[in-house]
């Protein structure tokens, strides 16, 4: 054992041996992923990479899966030891595929909300999910689209990224203030903004936002809108 131990520690991933009865292994990393296999004890098992709490590991049989961040307090290293498993940090960032955010801010005089879901399908561009709900004086309006966000320097603490959208908007007026139909017409999106990182898998973002609004008349409308909010990426 110590020999085949010494022979895996030096290869470019780290290796450990499981020392409890087994642990449990995912096809993917969360425990919404269905188990499809078991390492047992006094198995010695490769450390892939990790995504925020899953490790991505492979078995001496050839089988690779996740498991979770805390099943390593019962394997040991080369030394005998458990394994020193940092928390996730902003050189994570780059592993992550998902991201959640919600926002606030103002939308041309009115307080708006907004909820993103992005996927990251290479290091620097994002496809997004928006959907916001504008409360204003005279008229409410709720926004759904669909965006590319290019993302130049993702490994910067202040990361600036720049965005292009398109969707459509349903604006309800006022019943009580003004006498109007509800409409809806589409919008193109532009976007200038800035990640900044806070903490493990939490993000600051600012945003700014032109709204072009074309609608049924002779001119389109133009609204300008702030944002601040929180991601989180996973």
């Amino acid at each position: 054992m110590l020999t085949l131990l010494s022979a895996l520690t030096t290869a470019d991933d780290p290796t450990v041996t499981v020392a409890t009865t087994y642990i449990d292994v995912h096809t993917g990393p969360g425990k919404g992923y269905p188990i499809f296999h078991i390492v047992e004890k006094d198995e010695a098992i490769t450390l892939e990479k990790r995504r925020t709490d899953w490790i991505k590991i492979t078995t001496r049989r050839g089988k690779t899966g996740w498991i979770h961040a805390d099943s390593l307090a019962n394997t040991f290293d080369g030394n005998g030891q458990a394994p020193d498993i940092r928390a996730p940090s902003r050189e994570d960032y780059g592993e992550r595929r998902w991201e959640l955010g919600f926002a606030g801010g103002d939308f041309d005089g009115a307080d708006s909300l907004g909820l993103n879901l992005g996927f990251r399908f290479t290091e620097h561009l994002t496809a997004d999910l928006r959907l916001g709900q504008n409360t204003g004086q005279f008229s409410d309006s709720r926004i759904a689209s669909v965006g590319l966000m290019h993302q130049p320097f993702p490994d910067w603490w202040v990361s600036p990224y720049f965005r292009l959208g398109t969707g459509q908007i349903r604006i309800q007026p006022s019943a009580t203030l003004v006498e109007a139909e509800d409409r809806e017409d589409n919008l193109f999106q532009t976007s200038l903004g800035a990640y900044v990182y806070l903490t493990r898998r939490f993000f600051l973002r600012l945003e700014m936002t032109q709204h072009q609004i074309l609608t049924s008349r002779d001119t389109n409308e133009e609204v300008n809108e702030w944002q601040l909010g929180f991601n989180v990426y996973f």
